[in-house]
């Protein structure tokens, strides 16, 4: 995710990509990346780099190969971060990322997480899209301090809606994101 720290999260071109994608109707994912230009013995390598959480059963033995990370990557069944926030466990409807959640007839759902952090948590954004425009409601967590670990649920109507998922961001604009959960 590009660093801009003038602005209150990290990667707002590539997230605002993921969601045209979304909308765009075939399902698409983002992962998390580092570009390395050039490097030097000094350099700092690890502390800049996004990591792409996967939802594996077991990690694979080297001999196995790499299909099961594969299938999973393209599954969409993955988180980034930066490290600082953890998102083990998001739903939609008990529905997990990468897959469809049943809309009811209330047009209501429900959203969990779970989330880990270090430093103190600024805001949860719960991003939805109608296959047109995005709708992004902001959660404040900055009564939330810091070396945390809490679950979170809310209501979220998602009338018209095609897709929803989450984005959480700390004091010092670490954050993770989810991928889409697209709505049925």
């Amino acid at each position: 995710m590009p660093a801009d720290l003038s602005q209150p999260r990290l990667g707002a071109r590539v997230l605002d990509l993921l969601a045209d994608m979304s909308n765009w109707g075939d399902p698409k994912f983002v992962p998390g990346e580092v570009d390395i230009f050039k490097i030097e013995p000094d350099h700092e390598l690890y502390g800049h780099m996004n990591v792409n959480y996967l939802r594996l059963d077991r990690v694979p033995r080297f001999d196995d190969g790499w299909q099961a990370v594969m299938d999973t990557l393209r599954r969409g069944q993955f988180f980034v971060t930066t490290g600082e926030v953890l998102m083990p466990r998001f739903t939609v409807n008990g529905v997990q990322s990468g897959e469809a959640a049943e809309v009811p007839e209330s047009n209501s759902v429900e959203v969990q997480f779970d989330l880990k952090w270090s430093f103190p948590l600024s805001c949860a954004h719960i991003i939805t899209g109608d296959g047109k425009s995005v709708k992004r409601q902001q959660v404040d967590l900055r009564n939330i301090g810091s070396f945390g670990e809490q679950s979170f649920r809310t209501k979220v109507d998602v009338a018209g809606q095609r897709w929803l998922r989450v984005e959480v961001w700390d004091i010092a604009t670490n954050g993770v994101f989810t991928q889409p959960v697209w709505l049925r």
